[in-house]
């Protein structure tokens, strides 16, 4: 079965993050700002961090529900998708936002930015400098995206979501073990006084 292949900018507007240095300012706004660290997951999940800014155009800076955040300097190959209760939030300078212009589901979107797939993709793309990794925007605009039918998207998207729930109920259960064996250490040293 064949799918269409679409430069990123077919699909998506593209924008990098506000530069915080430039307008952070005691006086200024408090503003939600999604930044990498918040890019764990496939959905953002955290609160993000709270910066007090001072700039006239905050608008063109905004993510909406259904955007997808991704790391395109410092660690690579991290993406997310907006919820709404990140709505009207930030994007930081060291992220890009794609906002879809076609019907994609963005979950498959931030799956594929993550993959090993589009990391094959990239390795001639990097610039890196002796401390960070970078991809500009008009790389990111120009990289070929295939885009299967919607349903096949929707089964992928679901697919990674049942992997990621699964990593996270194991990394719990592992926690949980490492308690338990700590506990049952220090309970042991403790009787033996």
């Amino acid at each position: 079965m064949s799918h269409s292949v679409l430069p990123l900018q077919k699909i998506g507007e593209i924008f990098q993050g506000i530069t915080l240095s430039r307008y952070a300012d005691d006086n200024g706004r408090p503003e939600r700002v999604v930044s990498l660290s918040d890019l764990e997951y496939l959905y953002i999940e955290r609160n993000p961090s709270v910066v007090q800014l001072r700039v006239s155009d905050l608008e063109r800076y905004r993510i909406k529900t259904g955007d997808v955040v991704i790391s395109n300097r410092g660690t690579l190959l991290k993406a997310s998708v907006v919820t709404d209760k990140l709505e009207g939030s930030l994007a930081s300078n060291n992220v890009a936002v794609i906002r879809p212009i076609v019907q994609i589901d963005p979950v498959y979107l931030a799956v594929l930015m993550r993959s090993k797939w589009l990391e094959q993709q990239l390795a001639t793309l990097y610039l890196q400098s002796s401390t960070i990794q970078l991809i500009p925007i008009s790389q990111l605009r120009s990289l070929k995206i295939p885009l299967p039918h919607l349903e096949t998207q929707n089964k992928l998207a679901q697919l990674f979501l049942a992997t990621e729930r699964a990593n996270r109920i194991t990394l719990e259960i592992l926690d949980a073990r490492n308690n338990l064996s700590e506990s049952t250490l220090f309970q042991t040293l403790e009787r033996q006084q």
